[in-house]
Order: C-alpha cells, then sequence, then structure tokens
C-alpha cells in the first residue's frame, strides 16, 4: 500500500471518530448513534451494510464479463442484465406486502440465502456459458435481493419512532452506500489488477471479447471475487436470522408488523 492511501486512510479513520465524537454530543445530530440502541434497528441496519459489500460489485462485473468474455458491445451487455433488475422488481413489493403479515426477518434471511445460491452460481461460468444459465442465476440474485430488500427496510424504519423516520432513512441508505463502495474498491483489483491497461479499457468501452491469458486471470479473479461474496453473503443471512423478531420493535410510539 503507497504511503498516500495510508495516509488517506488514517485521516479517514480520525475523521470518523470526530465525527462520531460531535454527533453524540450534538441535541439534532445528522446521524442519531443513540438510534443502535435498538436491537432491530442495529441489527438490520448492520445486515443492510454487509449485504452491500457482498454484492456492490457484482453487477460491474457481470457486465466486465459481458463485454469481454462473452463478447458483447456494451448495448447488448446492459440488455442482458435485464433477469436481474426484472426479478428485483417483481419480488420486492411481494415481499414487502408478506413483510406486513408475517414479519420480516424469514424473508430477509431466505433472500439473503437465494442470493447466496446465484452468486455460487455466477462463480462457475465462463465464456461459453449458456447465457439461460446465466440468466437464471442473475434472477436469483436479483430476486433473492428483493425478497430481503423490502422487509429488512419495513424493519428499519418501523423500529424507530415516527420523528426518527427520516434520520433512520438516511442512515440506511448511507450504510447500503458504504458497503457497495467498499465492495468496488476490495473486488476490482482482485480482478482487474493482473490485465493489462489496453485491454481492459478496450473491453470496458467497446466490447468485443477477451482471449488467452486475459480471459483466463479474468475468469479466474472473477470466480474468486463472487466466492467471496457469497461467503459475506452468508455472514449476513447469519446476522439476520440471530436479530429480534419484528413483533418484539412493539414499543410505545412506535409502528411494529
Amino acid at each position: 500500500m503507497s504511503p498516500m492511501s495510508i495516509s488517506s486512510s488514517l485521516w479517514a479513520l480520525a475523521g470518523l471518530v470526530a465525527f462520531y465524537v460531535v454527533e453524540r454530543r450534538a441535541e439534532e445530530p445528522m446521524m442519531d448513534f443513540r438510534l443502535f440502541q435498538e436491537k432491530l434497528f442495529a441489527y438490520a441496519s448492520v445486515v443492510n451494510a454487509i449485504n452491500g459489500l457482498a454484492r456492490g460489485a457484482v453487477l460491474f462485473v457481470l457486465i466486465f464479463f459481458l463485454q469481454g468474455p462473452y463478447g458483447l458491445d456494451p448495448l447488448w451487455a446492459g440488455i442482458m442484465m435485464a433477469p436481474f433488475g426484472a426479478a428485483f422488481m417483481l419480488v420486492g413489493p411481494v415481499s414487502g406486502y408478506l413483510s406486513d403479515k408475517y414479519g420480516s426477518r424469514g424473508l430477509a434471511t431466505t433472500g439473503l440465502l437465494v442470493s447466496a445460491v446465484g452468486l455460487v452460481g455466477l462463480a462457475t461460468v465462463v465464456s461459453s456459458t449458456p447465457y439461460w444459465l446465466l440468466a437464471l442465476y442473475q434472477a436469483l440474485m436479483g430476486g433473492g435481493s428483493g425478497l430481503f430488500a423490502s422487509p429488512n427496510t419495513n424493519a428499519i424504519m418501523s423500529s424507530v419512532a415516527p420523528e426518527k423516520r427520516g434520520i433512520a432513512a438516511g442512515i440506511n441508505s448511507m450504510l447500503m452506500n458504504t458497503g457497495q463502495m467498499l465492495s468496488i474498491a476490495i473486488v476490482f483489483p482482485l480482478v482487474l489488477s493482473r490485465i493489462p491497461e489496453e485491454v481492459m479499457f478496450r473491453v470496458f468501452l467497446y466490447g468485443g471479447g477477451m482471449s488467452g491469458a486475459s480471459l483466463d486471470v479474468f475468469q479466474s479473479g472473477m470466480h474468486e471475487a463472487f466466492l467471496a461474496s457469497f461467503a459475506v453473503t452468508l455472514l449476513a443471512a447469519g446476522i439476520s436470522a440471530l436479530r429480534p423478531a419484528h413483533g418484539l420493535a412493539r414499543q410505545a410510539g412506535r409502528v411494529a408488523v
């Protein structure tokens, strides 16, 4: 790691500590750390961050795969990502409705496990994998994410007092985005660091395929990245299963389902 990276990391850590100290003392904090005293909120928020870490870079890696080993141009690579988004849109509203009736813990945990199955499948794809199989793994990822997202958000929002829901929503988005950005920072060097820059830029800008040593290196790194995401998703599922049942969040001034 370069001196600049070490210095930046230390400054970031110091800033994070200072932010915590100031926010704990503020009368109207931007991030109310006292919300984490509620176990359901704390568990659901941590799981949300870990899930972001697990899947934040998945779509970016898939785009590179479709434009590189699969040989598609950027337009068709985007179109071929449709199964993920379609499954998410179909499952998300249904899981939200079910969480209102049956609680969030089982649905959110099941969604993470379904996503884990999709990640294991993606860790096996190569340039010759038929598209229907790749689409199936994408649908499992998207459907699992949809099954997780709505119930988990429901748990976060209903575990706090109504006047705190704006702050809770901000924390939810911040943790998810932080997890996703960390995922990209960790996964991209693993997948792309051993590929020549001219090959990487050509594939990203124009698509058109990848062959030889670059193909083997990319696929190997991609498989490692997806397996790492699988392990992180299992961790998230374990924490989700251990959190309090959604009904235990029913307290004065709160709405539980």
